[in-house]
């Protein structure tokens, strides 16, 4: 791979080299989205309503699972980048095996637990009597992608680390496209409902892993990996979980205060369940632009960092607001307006339209508020604190969703007053963060 795949972060036109960054970063997101989109297109219109609401109930557990590895990684994102900021080439190496030791371990883990928990998990949710076995089923074939999903998330963090967004997206292009083939053919050929749509994700999941992984392996230079190299260095290890640890607290915290959302959304029956994963399924490619410039904010923060310029920093976390806010706005509108015929590409049921469309007003609609917290918190990331960030989301997003569906929410059973506590917390979460911001840049300028 030749030196023009990677972005140089600390020198150039700052607008370009964000844009660069994170378009493709985009694409990947949007990749990634469509395996699970694919899966609820597919079976809400070739499987049934029921079928549409298990593999649409078992989205907070999946979340919590996989955003818990995306965040793991941001330590192997934010270390690595330090360490190329500051030319650091010795430690690179040492950073890079320890990553991918960490993502085979914690994979490892991870899919025990969850294939061990999956009926647990659906009690908690209080999954409706109607598709809790068919939620059981798709959710412990799913759990077998968490190994798979480790490895890619810090596989690609590696790359992203050096500026290379191209290739992770390049292997979900392949992937995606076979994952929709698979389901396909597993739905509306071998019947297999949600079986079949849990199985294509695990095959186009594991080869999206198999792809980035021998990327690293043919990659020349500091990023190299050898795989009888993989082991944990304990430094290393220590400083990279030191920031992922709270990174996958953060997005664990977010998923367990969605669990409680959307055990109160099963409380409203099927029909509500499955209008909530159609627009949830919208709602997530609005999330694909919201989500790709803060990790940039992330990885350009910590080369400069590394670098010690400071002055690039405040530039970098403007930059990333600006455009993050303006761009979700604008997609939040479209996918607002429009959302009924959208809802469409899911479902033909009137009822389960009207049902997501409530989520559509009150929750996407208001999704750059979401884009703004996370450029903020992911500029202090890269500046290598990720600790008291991660205390105040855990207070912000859960304690204020978790307070609002006991107190508001149990006198105003509506989905729309229930919706609400999700721009109510990202809101207050942001002022508080922001603040915190300050601080710390005042502090590391002076």
């Amino acid at each position: 791979m030749t030196k023009d795949s990677n972005i140089d972060m600390i020198h150039g036109t700052l607008w370009k080299n964000l844009f660069r960054y994170a378009l493709p970063l985009m694409i990947s997101n949007a990749l990634i989205i469509f395996f699970h989109s694919a899966d609820t297109i597919i079976v809400g219109k070739f499987a049934g309503q029921r079928e549409l609401a298990a593999v649409g109930s078992t989205s907070p557990v999946s979340i919590f699972f996989t955003w818990g590895f995306s965040g793991l990684s941001v330590g192997a994102d934010v270390l690595v980048s330090q360490m190329i900021g500051a030319g650091k080439s010795d430690d690179i190496q040492k950073a890079v095996h320890t990553s991918i030791a960490i993502a085979l371990y914690g994979g490892i883990l991870m899919t025990v637990l969850g294939v061990s928990c999956t009926s647990l998990f659906m009690q908690i949710l209080s999954t409706p009597n109607d598709i809790f076995s068919l939620s059981t089923l798709y959710l412990r074939i799913y759990f077998l992608t968490l190994l798979p999903v480790s490895l890619f998330d810090f596989a690609a963090s590696i790359l992203r680390s050096k500026g290379d967004t191209k290739r992770p997206t390049l292997y979900l292009s392949v992937t995606g496209l076979l994952n929709v083939f698979l389901n396909l053919i597993f739905v509306i050929v071998f019947h297999w409902g949600v079986a079949g749509v849990a199985i294509a994700t695990v095959i186009s999941q594991t080869l999206a892993a198999i792809l980035i992984l021998w990327a690293l392996i043919k990659e020349e230079g500091d990023v190299h990996l050898d795989l009888r190299k993989i082991r944990m260095d304990p430094s290393i290890a220590i400083q990279t979980l030191k920031i992922g640890i709270p990174s996958a607290l953060q997005n664990m915290l977010f998923s367990l205060s969605n669990m409680a959302v959307q055990s109160s959304i099963n409380s409203f029956g099927s029909v509500a369940v499955a209008g909530n994963a159609a627009a949830l399924a919208i709602e997530d490619y609005v999330y694909v632009f919201v989500d790709s410039f803060p990790k940039a904010a992330i990885t350009f923060t910590g080369q400069n960092y590394g670098a010690k310029n400071y002055a690039n920093i405040k530039k970098i976390l403007m930059h990333c607001l600006l455009i993050t806010t303006a761009g979700s706005v604008l997609i939040g509108c479209f996918c607002t307006v429009y959302g009924k015929y959208l809802l469409y590409l899911f479902t033909n049921e009137q009822s389960v339209i009207e049902a997501g469309l409530y989520r559509l007003r009150w929750v996407t609609f208001f999704l750059f508020l979401n884009g703004i917290l996370d450029v903020i918190v992911g500029s202090m990331r890269g500046m290598g604190y990720s600790s008291v960030p991660t205390i105040i989301t855990m207070i912000g997003i859960v304690g204020i969703r978790l307070s609002y569906i006991f107190l508001v929410f149990a006198r105003i059973r509506t989905l729309s007053s229930l919706y609400l506590c999700f721009p109510l917390s990202w809101l207050v979460t942001s002022v508080i963060q922001l603040c915190l911001w300050h601080h710390i840049y005042v502090t590391q300028k002076t």
